[in-house]
């Protein structure tokens, strides 16, 4: 009897055989949707090596311009700079999966419809391998702007711990929580936020990063709710605040103000069910991060390092391969076919100063 890849005539009994996406997505789920706001903020930079040295140079605040007298001499200026430096490792997000001998000799086979079927399923196991890998490289980033990463190894058993100098207060807690809708000021505190890295920086913090849970907060908040006289009285009054009329307050502290609600999380393997109970967001419920513009005078505020990965080409021969890599190799004492997947990434604080990480609740 001939492989059958698709019979129409047999899908009445496949009710109970559901094939759903490699991402493990359900209606509600708010998991890993496109694209993901760490690489806006701290974007991918090819990197030809596993380590890089980083020289940071803070430019201290330098005044405006200086008058000279006619016929006089121009007077000298040099800027006051601080400069660092750091010797940085990549990590490495490397996994693999093995390929069942009845699938590889599958693959081999003269039937076309069998290899394909085969085919499909190895490109789902792939895509499930660069999709873990993507999260790996969003949570790393995320950790990063909160200023320190611990990366686990060998199951949590050993740590790699990066603190990433966050200014003494850039990492400050709300005076009256955010969860207390009736006494809680929001737009003061996002005002001295932005004030605090206007003076670190010189420029304002404009963008305001929490998921919906935070965002909540602000739409049942008394004094905005007050402060945009959702209480007058008459058929026209509305009891729920419109995104646009919250940002306009903001607006107040900066004209190029955003609020960017990022909701995007991952599952734990094995984790079922719908909605955000068991996701583990990226950005955390109860905190905010508050940025300048992504990118300063021409400088991104952060990036993401990503390195070279060694590629197996031969029996004991390998290639050096710039950026993420996907490749099946066999495993020598085995004879099993692994498919693998692996980058070197780690995600950079240029602008420390750009960035505030608040905890509202």
């Amino acid at each position: 009897m001939p492989f059958k890849v698709f019979d129409i005539t047999d899908q009445a009994q496949l009710t109970d055989v559901i094939r759903r996406p490699a991402e493990g997505r359900a209606p509600g789920a708010a998991e890993d949707t496109s694209p993901q706001l760490g690489a806006s903020i701290a974007p991918n930079k090819s990197h030809p090596g596993r380590h890089a040295k980083i020289d940071v140079a803070e430019i201290l605040p330098f005044g405006k311009g200086q008058f000279r007298a006619p016929d006089a001499s121009p007077l000298p200026f040099k800027p006051a700079v601080a400069w660092s430096e750091t010797i940085i490792s990549l990590a490495l997000l490397d996994e693999y999966e093995p390929i069942a001998e009845e699938d590889w000799i599958a693959l081999q086979s003269s039937d076309e419809n069998v290899r394909r079927a085969v085919g499909t399923s190895l490109v789902d196991k792939g895509r499930i391998l660069k999709l873990r890998n993507e999260r790996a490289t969003e949570w790393m980033r995320w950790q990063a702007f909160q200023g320190e990463l611990t990366i686990p190894y060998d199951g949590g058993s050993s740590n790699l711990y990066i603190n990433y100098g966050l200014p003494a207060g850039h990492k400050p807690t709300a005076s009256v929580l955010w969860s207390n809708t009736s006494s809680a000021d929001p737009v003061s505190d996002v005002q001295a936020w932005s004030d605090v890295i206007a003076a670190d920086t010189g420029f304002y913090g404009s963008k305001l990063h929490m998921n919906l849970k935070t965002y909540n907060y602000l739409i049942n908040n008394t004094s905005i709710r007050n402060a945009i006289n959702f209480y007058s009285s008459g058929a026209n009054s509305i009891l729920r605040p419109r995104r646009q009329d919250i940002l306009e307050l903001f607006q107040s502290v900066y004209t190029g103000f955003e609020i960017v609600v990022y909701d995007n999380g991952y599952r734990d393997v094995g984790e079922t069910g719908v909605g955000t109970t068991s996701l583990t967001k990226y950005l955390p419920d109860g905190y905010v991060l508050m940025t300048t513009d992504y990118s300063l005078d021409g400088t991104n505020i952060a990036d993401t390092l990503d390195g070279v990965v060694q590629v197996p080409t031969g029996y004991n021969t390998t290639d050096i391969k710039q950026g993420e890599q996907a490749w099946v190799h066999l495993h020598d004492f085995s004879g099993t076919h692994l498919l693998r997947y692996a980058s070197a990434r780690i995600p950079r604080i240029n602008i420390p100063q750009a960035f505030v990480w608040a905890q509202v609740a």
